[in-house]
């Protein structure tokens, strides 16, 4: 039984692949809105799958899967080729912008100290699916759209500290609060699409600007204690 719910999660988990080539497909084919749906349920999946995983002693139970790497090649499709192709399709950003922030996530998602022992991430944690969500919202110009997207391609390689919303216990009822409401916020900014309110669009910065600044404010408190 154990055994069997340890797959389970594997298969729950291999899912998103699924979802991302759908994505792909739904891209390809002009259905812009659709294809945000199934990368937010890509998204769900990859919220919860690894606590799941921790709960089913997968690595216990079904040591011959390798749930990090299929946690990140599944992460690697949805979030950062698929939404980067959709960014593409939607607003024309240059092909060479998109190369080199897949390229920077390659790196990002095969850094083994991308998740420090104290539960942050280090460097951009390839955020793709939100930063174009946003760009696309917000009908930045092209100059602007690749200017943002090259800066986190940037940070990726950067030794900053961001926050792992569901695993940082600095401030982690707060954050888990306002995640949830920033949850309620995409959700209903997918159900709008381009015809969403600008105080909905507005609104919904609450939770990136704090996520930020309690990553900025992490990272001097480390800079003051480091010898």
């Amino acid at each position: 039984m154990k055994k069997t719910a340890a797959y389970g999660v594997h298969l729950f988990t291999a899912l998103g692949a699924g979802l991302g080539l759908w994505a792909l497909i739904l891209t390809y084919n002009g259905f812009y809105k659709e294809t945000v749906w199934v990368l937010a349920i890509a998204a769900i999946i990859d919220s919860v799958d690894g606590a799941l995983a921790r709960l089913t002693k997968t690595k216990e139970h079904a040591p011959a899967i390798d749930g990090a790497l299929m946690d990140n090649i599944v992460d690697f499709l949805t979030w950062t080729i698929a939404p980067l192709l959709w960014i593409f399709a939607t607003m024309g950003i240059p092909t060479w912008v998109l190369v080199i922030c897949a390229i920077s996530s390659v790196f990002g998602f095969t850094n083994t100290k991308a998740k420090t022992e104290d539960h942050f991430f280090l460097g951009f944690p390839s955020y793709w699916n939100i930063v174009v969500f946003y760009i696309y919202l917000l009908e930045l110009p092209v100059i602007f759209a690749s200017a943002v997207l090259l800066m986190f391609a940037i940070v990726t390689f950067l030794p900053v500290k961001f926050v792992y919303p569901s695993r940082t216990e600095y401030l982690r009822p707060f954050t888990l609060i306002l995640g949830s409401i920033f949850t309620i916020q995409l959700i209903a900014l997918l159900y709008y699409f381009d015809q969403s309110p600008p105080w909905l669009i507005y609104s919904s910065f609450l939770f990136p600007f704090y996520y930020f600044g309690l990553s900025f404010f992490v990272n001097i408190k480390s800079a003051e204690t480091s010898p």
